[in-house]
């Protein structure tokens, strides 16, 4: 079961060790939205403001982190992502302005980030096309082996010490950054292997063709659509996965769930990740990913869906095991997937479109899930999430011929 997890290159392993330390330290977001109200003083919508405008600069950062990591490389992207954000997180600390907010957000959202298609693309530079599900396994295995660590620990600190989560999150994102700056090699592949398998006949032209496979790429994706309608339906998913840490906590505090609670019943997330996302992983790689694909939507809406009903912390604990199922069932094949369809030469812009469903989902879902909370109450925010991840199973049914098995 561990064999194809231990026979994956050592840089795999280092980038997993790194980002495991980096969402241990990831404190910051999810008691951000309690950080603006209860902290600050805002309002809900304005705190959904907030989670929209990390969301608008995830999408830029998202687009030109694949774009950059096409073109200058992948390991600088990263370095420059990590450094950048923990600057910003300690800047933003300080203000208290809700304009210099909404922009700090803006720009630590960007910064932060350009690192995730960087990160994917470097993961499939690395590993050959049967072995990929393994690694995307391994690397959200790390992020929710120390995903617990962040809400447990944030939730503690939150009583005492805000700004603390602040500084350790800033704090994280440097110690990553140096340990690719120390251990990792940069993989993209040469300019002209790119030139060659983008298919655009430019091979002899290398040096002054990257307009024109700027143009290439943009055309090649935007004709792809298969992987468009897969973006969808996963933006639609992240749409609702953005709730959990937008309008969960606040909908907890509503029912005198105190913070220090949400940490603890949020990071059973991670917790039953780690435990299960490996065998289970192992298991599935042996059937068709396309059924787990869609049958993770339905698991996500019943479990999403069903927090209109809950109210009580065991019954909470319950519904979060539910969309957690869900949420490992296509983890570790939609990065895959994704990898696959791509062209090597434009691997880092696919993934940088498909991250930014995951963006897009912060900008569009936590506004619209804050406006749907404050005007109509929970109840209509879980069942609207419901009918999210049904439209989102029946988005990813109708190119299940498009993805290979």
């Amino acid at each position: 079961m561990l064999k194809p997890y231990k026979e994956l290159p050592r840089a795999v392993h280092i980038l997993c060790l790194g980002t495991l330390i980096n969402r241990a330290g990831t404190m910051l977001m999810p008691f951000l939205t309690l950080y603006l109200t209860r902290e600050l003083g805002f309002g809900m919508k304005f705190a959904s403001l907030g989670m929209g405008a990390i969301g608008a600069g995830s999408i830029i950062g998202s687009l030109t982190g694949g774009h950059l990591a096409d073109r200058i490389g992948r390991r600088w992207v990263m370095l420059v992502s990590l450094f950048g954000a923990a600057v910003m997180l300690v800047l933003f600390g300080c203000l208290s302005s809700p304009y210099a907010i909404i922009i700090s957000l803006v720009l630590f959202a960007a910064l932060g980030d350009m690192y995730r298609p960087a990160a994917s693309a470097m993961l499939g530079d690395l590993v050959a096309p049967d072995k990929r599900a393994y690694a995307f396994g391994l690397m959200y295995f790390a992020i929710n082996l120390g995903f617990p660590v962040g809400t447990i620990f944030g939730g503690m600190l939150v009583e005492y010490w805000f700004q603390a989560l602040f500084y350790i999150d800033a704090l994280s994102a440097c110690v990553y950054a140096v340990i690719i700056l120390v251990f990792i090699r940069e993989t993209l592949p040469c300019r002209g292997t790119l030139v060659a398998a983008s298919g655009t006949g430019d091979s002899g032209q290398a040096s002054t063709s990257r307009s024109i496979q700027d143009r290439s790429a943009m055309r090649h994706i935007l004709a792809n659509g298969p992987f468009l309608i897969f973006c969808l339906g996963t933006l639609l998913l992240s749409m609702v996965y953005m709730q959990s840490f937008s309008t969960l906590p606040v909908h907890m505090d509503s029912l005198s769930i105190d913070a220090e609670m949400y940490g603890s019943l949020i990071s059973i997330n991670g917790i039953m990740i780690v435990l299960v996302q490996i065998p289970l992983t192992a298991w599935m790689k042996r059937y068709n990913r396309v059924i787990f694909v869609c049958l993770s939507a339905v698991i996500t809406g019943i479990g999403f869906g069903a927090m209109a009903w809950v109210t009580t912390v065991p019954f909470f604990a319950l519904t979060i095991m539910i969309w957690t199922l869900g949420e490992i069932m296509i983890f570790p094949f939609s990065h895959a997937i994704v990898t696959d369809m791509a062209p090597v030469a434009y691997r880092a812009r696919y993934l940088g479109v498909f991250t930014m469903c995951f963006s897009s989902g912060n900008m569009v879902g936590a506004p619209l899930g804050g406006y749907i909370l404050a005007s109509g109450g929970g109840a209509s925010l879980w069942v609207g999430t419901f009918l999210f991840c049904m439209l989102a199973s029946v988005l990813f049914l109708t190119i299940r011929r498009h993805i290979a098995s």
